[in-house]
């Protein structure tokens, strides 16, 4: 069963929340567009979250080594491992079975709704949109 709430060009699907302390979220932003991943993990650690950025899904495997994140921001359109893949191995392996995972993407909501629910995401906000409505789906998907 999943649940959409809207804010502007952001969905939250699923019931799934963490139990985190605002001032220790641990994020990371996966995307292979360097500057986007960038300008988005400076504007969520202005706000005081521990951020840390992929710029692959290979790189989001690798990362999650040593770090583990409460949340993690995943572009869709990546070359070898898409944000479909990296989601679906992400729900596999222990560390990252019950994080949060919300697609960040240019695509429309209809256009990654239905293989975003099946691969494991927990939300959805459209690239382009300024970081106070992300913000705002982490806030309900993490307490």
């Amino acid at each position: 069963m999943s649940v959409t709430l809207h804010s502007p060009h952001c969905a939250l699907w699923t019931h799934r929340r963490v139990n985190v302390n605002r001032e220790q979220w641990r994020i990371l932003i996966v995307d292979d567009n360097a500057y986007s991943a960038e300008a988005l993990s400076a504007a969520l650690a202005s706000d005081g979250c521990d951020t840390r950025v992929a710029l692959s899904g290979v790189d989001a495997l690798h990362a999650i080594d040593v770090w583990v994140p409460h949340v993690v921001i995943l572009d869709i359109t990546m070359p070898e491992h898409d944000g479909y893949a990296t989601a679906r191995v992400l729900r596999r392996i222990g560390r990252t079975r019950d994080a949060v995972i919300i697609a960040f993407t240019a695509l429309g909501e209809e256009a990654v709704r239905k293989e975003g629910l099946h691969s494991g995401f927990d939300g959805y906000c459209q690239k382009g949109n300024p970081p106070t409505a992300l913000v705002g789906l982490i806030g309900r998907l993490v307490h």
